[in-house]
This record gives structure tokens, C-alpha cells and sequence, in this order.
């Protein structure tokens, strides 16, 4: 049964658009120490204070993370407006758009929609789907909500995230965490470091190994369906050798190895009845190189260097029942090299940067498919993508109240795919494709007071295009789609800073959009579709009503649709995408008693969405698949005990059960189940 209906659900978000702008007529008491905390946006390479940044960004620091017990990105994800995710993190978006895209390639893409940063090094796309993106010793946590395409290029049409995990300081540190919970949760976890050389070398490791049952069982081999492992490893090293020059040495390891995210049809909660132990597992290692160095004051020159080596391994039940031995052995192997140089210009009145990039990207794919030990086809080639791009922003102050600011990108790209497919009707093929674009950026801000400042700004984004890699296709090239984004924003402080609101309404226009489609042969391919739209607002608040009580509160709307979609006789015009929520909203509240006891709890409401649209004879929707709305409420309580804190955890507090995705007739995504947990840490 729905928690809420339609109705509920808009007085719900008119709540929160009513905290946003009770300020105005507000003339409450407000406690003399502002208790609201003041963060600086990186991940737009210009550091601004949140209160300055119009782009729709949400900061989640350290503190959030831990009075929150986050323990992954989906966590994060799952109570922040204008974001979409389900159990596994398999699928998960921005403004309705999946980190995949819509062209549902799988693990052997080479495009996303979403660019994931962490300490500065891209990732690779199977890493944002499959790794839970742990967030022990993690500093920061950015999340920008639409294209990013101007700073970030190639794969960030819908958005970007910045992982910063915490740097070396010359003060010994020493952190350690047990922890453990139902359905076989444990884990321990360690970071420290301090000076190898006073003032001039320090030093900081950190390691956190995750182990788990899972929640779903395998009724047909009477196992645990979905154990989850997980291991990372990094080591960073700082060296400031002489004044003005920071060296950051960074070197990370990581392995995520989990079984099947889905369960039977029906829904069978919490059963799946496969013949084979399915599983993916993803291996990289990563090595990044940051020199940052101080020409003058005014201006400072910064060098990142990265390289990743990856390895995806799977073993996919393809007929997904228990009478059948059809099953698909996957290896993929991906390198990814990233070089960015950047000048940063910041003098009273102007603040600017321009830079330059080089990247590439090689993927090797060997897919090879199994009828009863017996194997009946296989695909294997490799994707060698070469980028290159420069770029530039300023931000102008025309008078005390307007700014103006430009961006530039100038991105190039070669794509050359070269397959062997048995399944295929051209077994043998060689595509290479050239892409290129220019992605403006203009704005203007006006400050109506110290702390009241409105922006509007229009940028253009871009995702390029490639070649079809998906098995048994005849893998023909696309084209690259672009989005044309107005928006609109809003930050304010009130109450002497002890309530501060951020909104943004946007209105996207997307061109000769990347979706999956069937040809007259009924293969799946990539196309472009035509035209789509998306336009929405986001709207959040952060009240610190007393010096221990925080209240948080957000809500955001997202309006998709298909202008122009007919493919293949089947028309979708007019409908909204695939996987794509209308309304979200989350409440949450921080309450500090003391120097000891935090607890905090939040609230989350998110709609269900189309999962599927099946079409009649005539090309028209006769059906469409949907997820569940849902409601999900999580509480996390922490004691500090000298130098030790014991935290316990809820998430799903009422067991709420629900459908996450209704793809297929066969098997489903469903919710996690209420999970409970316990950690000890240790602060030196």
C-alpha cells in the first residue's frame, strides 16, 4: 500500500518550499552562534564558499557523513533531492538522467552520464555502478546536479561527483573502526599518519575491508545469493619542498565483489531461483600525481596526473531460471590515463582559470557465452578513445551587485572500436568516429544583499558518441547528444546565518538524445532518439533552531518527457523516462545534546517511476511497468566515550518493502530490507 498519495506528496514538497521561504516574514529569537557549518565548493576547480556557488551542488562533509552513518555513496545518494538510486547501487541518476545514460550498453560502455572524481583521478564507468564507493576517511563528498560539461568534458552531461579523502598533516593521527550488523555485516577499518619529514614530507595511509551475507537467497542452490566483499587499500604522500609548492603522491587499491541484485518475479521477497552462482567483481588500481605551485599570489599553476588499471570479471545467469544452463563468462580490462594542466588567476574583482586536457581510455571485452558447458558464441575487441580539450572560466565583478561569468570547452575526441562477434551478422568490425565540440557557459550573478544572491546562467552539454558494443548487435556507430540548460538559482542566509536556503528551477533542452532501441531486425541498438526535455527545481534548507538542534530539509521536481521518440514502429513521444522519479523529499534532524550523545534521523519520500513501456501492435503503450513509491525513514544514534565513539545504526526502520525496478517479467529489483549495525571507532 502507497505511505502517501499524490495529493500528500504536494503538500509534502509545499512544506519544504514553505521552510525555504519562511525567513521573510520570520522574526523568531535566533541564537546569537550561528551553528549552520560553512563549507568551500572544489569540484568546479575555483573554491567558493557553498553560499557562493549557484550551480545546484550538495556538500556532504566528514561530519554530515558520520552523524548520518553514511557507509557508501548510495547512502548519501538516497536523501539528497534531485537524486534517484535503488538497492545495489546498480542504477542511480541525476535529475532523472542514470550514470549510464539511456544507452544501456551494460559493463561495456565507455560513455557515462555522470563523471565520478576521486582525489582528483576519474573513474571508470563499471566503477560507479558496481563499487559502493565506500566513504571511510573521506573529507568531502560534492555532488553536482546537471551538466558539468564546460569543466569537466566528456561524460558529465548530467552531472559530476568529487570524492576528497582527507590529505597527509604534518600532527600524528591514528583512526580505527570495528563494525558489524545483521545479514552478516562486519568490517574493520584503519587510517593514520603524520610527519616523515617535519615540514616537509608527511604521510597518510588508510585500509577498510567490508564483508557481508547479504540479504537475498538462491532457493535453487541453497546459498546466500548476494555476499558482498570489499577492500580498499590507499597511501598518500605530501612534499612541500620548497615554499609555494605542494606535491600530493596518491596510490589506491580496490576490489568489490557481489552476487545478484535481483529476486523472482511476483515479488518474491527475498528469494531468487537461479542454477548459477552469478556474480561481478571489479579490481583497480589507480596512481595520481597533484603538484600544485604558488607563481605569485595571484596566480597558481596545477598539474593532475592519473592512471588506472581495472578488471571486471562477471558470471551472469542469461536465461535466469533454474531449468536452463545458459550463462555468460565476462572479462573486461580497462586503462585510463588523465593529464590536466591549469593556470588559476584570483585578484580583487576577478577570479580565473584556463586550462588544458589530454585523456584516454582503452577497454578490452571478452564476452563469451555458455550453453551447458558448451560455448556457442563470443565477442571480443578492444575501445581506444583518445580525448583532448581546452577550457577556460572568469568570473567579473561589473559592480559591487553583478558578476558576470563565461566558460569555454573546446573538446575533441577519436573513438576507434574494433569487434569480433560470432553472434553477429557482420562477425568482423572496425569503427572509427571523430567528435568534437564547444561548450559555452555564460551567467550572471546579483547580490541583493550580503546574504541574498540570485543567478541565472545557460550552458550547453554534451555526452559524444560511439560505437554499439553490445553482444549479437551489428554494432553500428551514434552520435554524440547534446543538452542546452537554463537555470535560475538562489542562495540566501537569514536569521543572522542560523538558516540558510539554496533553490534552483531549471529547463533542459536535449537534442539527438543516446537511447536503446530495437532495428528492423529486432537487434538492440544505440541511437539517437530526436528530442527530449527536462525541467525541474530543486529546493533546500538547513536550520540550526537551537545550538544542539539541526533540522535539514529538501525537495526537488523533475519533469521528463519525450518530445520526439518514434523508433521501429513504437511510438514514446510524450512519455517520461525511463527510471526517472517526479518528486522527492527528505526531512532529517541532527540533535547534539552535548560533547558525548548525537542522534539524527531522516525521512526520505521518493516516487516511483516507468520502468518498462510495452507497446500493442500499432506501436502505441498499452502497458507500463513502474516502480513503487516509497518511504524510508533511517536513525543513527553515537556516544563518545574519551577517545572511542560506539554508534548504532537503522536503515529501513519500518521494513518497508517496495519494487525498485519492474524491467522484466522474470526478475525484479527490490528494496533492501531493514538493516541494523553497530561500530566502534577509535581517535587517537
Amino acid at each position: 500500500m502507497k505511505l502517501f498519495h499524490i495529493e500528500k506528496n504536494k503538500m509534502a514538497i509545499a512544506v519544504a518550499a514553505a521552510l525555504w521561504l519562511m525567513a521573510a516574514g520570520s522574526a523568531a529569537a535566533a541564537d546569537p552562534e550561528p551553528s549552520v557549518e560553512t563549507v568551500i565548493v572544489k569540484g568546479s576547480k575555483i573554491d567558493r564558499p557553498l553560499d557562493d556557488t549557484l550551480a545546484s551542488v550538495a556538500v556532504v562533509t566528514a561530519r554530515d557523513i558520520r552523524e548520518h552513518a553514511d557507509t557508501s555513496l548510495s547512502d548519501i545518494i538516497g536523501r539528497l533531492p534531485g537524486l534517484h538510486t535503488q538497492s545495489g547501487n546498480e542504477t542511480w541518476g541525476i535529475r532523472g538522467v542514470p550514470v549510464a545514460g539511456f544507452d544501456e550498453q551494460g559493463p561495456a560502455t565507455s560513455n557515462g552520464a555522470v563523471s565520478v572524481y576521486v582525489d582528483d583521478a576519474l573513474q571508470p564507468h563499471r566503477m560507479l555502478t558496481l563499487s559502493p564507493m565506500p566513504l571511510w576517511d573521506v573529507e568531502q563528498v560534492e555532488i553536482f546536479r546537471g551538466s558539468q560539461s564546460t569543466m569537466q568534458g566528456r561524460n558529465a552531461l548530467a552531472g559530476a561527483i568529487v570524492f576528497q579523502t582527507r590529505n597527509p598533516t604534518y600532527a600524528p593521527s591514528l583512526s580505527a573502526r570495528l563494525n558489524g550488523g545483521n545479514d552478516g555485516q562486519r568490517g574493520a577499518s584503519v587510517a593514520g599518519g603524520g610527519a616523515l619529514v617535519e615540514g616537509k614530507v608527511a604521510a597518510r595511509f588508510a585500509a577498510d575491508v567490508q564483508r557481508g551475507d547479504g540479504y537475498i537467497r538462491n532457493a535453487t542452490l541453497g546459498t546466500d545469493a548476494n555476499p558482498q566483499r570489499s577492500t580498499s587499500l590507499r597511501g598518500k604522500i605530501l612534499v612541500e619542498p620548497v615554499d609555494g609548492l605542494d606535491v600530493l603522491f596518491t596510490l589506491a587499491h580496490t576490489r568489490n565483489r557481489r552476487g545478484i541484485q535481483a529476486v523472482n518475479a511476483g515479488p518474491q521477497y527475498y528469494t531468487v531461483s537461479y542454477n548459477t552462482g552469478e556474480f561481478d567483481q571489479m579490481d583497480q588500481d589507480t596512481a595520481t600525481l597533484r603538484a600544485d605551485y604558488a607563481i605569485t599570489p595571484a596566480m597558481t599553476l596545477t598539474s593532475i596526473t592519473s592512471s588506472s588499471r581495472g578488471t571486471y570479471d562477471a558470471l551472469l545467469d542469461f536465461d535466469q531460471r533454474a531449468d536452463r544452463t545458459q550463462s555468460v563468462m565476462r572479462v573486461h580490462k580497462n586503462r585510463l590515463f588523465n593529464q590536466e594542466v591549469r593556470v588559476a588567476y584570483k585578484v580583487p574583482g576577478l577570479q580565473a582559470q584556463a586550462g588544458v586536457y589530454y585523456g584516454t581510455v582503452r577497454n578490452e571485452l571478452d564476452d563469451r557465452l555458455d550453453y551447458s558447458g558448451v560455448i556457442v558464441g563470443s565477442v571480443t575487441g578492444t575501445t581506444r578513445i583518445a580525448s583532448r580539450s581546452v577550457f577556460g572560466e572568469a568570473t567579473l565583478d561589473l559592480t559591487p551587485q553583478w558578476q558576470l561569468v563565461g566558460g569555454l570547452r573546446y573538446e575533441r575526441e577519436r573513438n576507434n572500436t574494433q569487434l569480433e562477434d560470432e553472434l553477429a551478422s557482420d562477425p568482423s568490425v572496425r569503427q572509427v568516429k571523430t567528435f568534437s565540440a564547444l561548450l559555452p557557459k555564460v551567467g550572471l550573478h546579483y547580490r541583493l544583499a550580503p546574504e541574498q544572491l540570485f543567478g541565472a546562467f545557460v550552458q550547453r552539454g554534451y555526452r559524444s558518441g560511439g560505437v554499439n558494443v553490445r553482444v549479437g548487435t551489428n554494432h553500428q556507430p551514434y552520435d554524440p547528444e547534446y543538452t542546452n540548460t537554463f537555470e535560475v538559482s538562489h542562495r540566501a542566509a537569514w536569521l543572522d546565518k542560523k538558516l540558510r536556503t539554496t533553490a534552483n528551477v531549471y529547463y533542459t533542452d536535449w537534442k539527438d538524445q543516446q537511447v536503446a532501441r530495437l532495428d528492423a531486425d529486432e537487434q538492440l541498438q544505440v541511437g539517437n532518439a530526436g528530442h527530449s526535455r527536462m525541467r525541474g527545481l530543486e529546493l533546500g534548507a538547513e536550520f540550526a533552531m537551537i545550538r544542539a538542534l539541526q533540522i535539514q530539509a529538501g525537495a526537488s521536481y523533475s519533469d521528463t518527457r519525450y518530445l520526439d521518440f518514434v523508433s521501429n514502429g513504437e511510438n514514446l513521444s510524450g512519455r517520461a523516462f525511463i527510471g526517472a522519479p517526479r518528486r522527492k523529499l527528505s526531512v532529517g534532524l541532527v540533535y547534539r545534546a552535548n560533547d558525548r550523545l548525537t542522534a539524527s534521523a531522516d525521512a526520505i519520500y521518493q516516487d516511483g517511476s516507468a520502468s518498462a513501456y510495452l507497446t500493442d501492435t500499432s506501436g502505441k503503450v498499452s502497458q507500463v511497468r513502474r516502480s513503487d513509491d516509497a518511504t524510508l525513514i533511517n536513525a543513527n544514534l553515537a556516544y563518545r566515550i574519551g577517545k572511542a565513539t560506539v554508534t548504532a545504526y537503522v536503515k529501513n526502520l519500518a521494513d518497508r518493502q517496495y519494487i525498485a525496478n519492474n524491467q522484466s517479467g522474470r526478475v525484479l529489483d527490490v528494496s533492501a530490507p531493514r538493516s541494523v549495525g553497530l561500530a566502534v571507532r577509535y581517535d587517537m
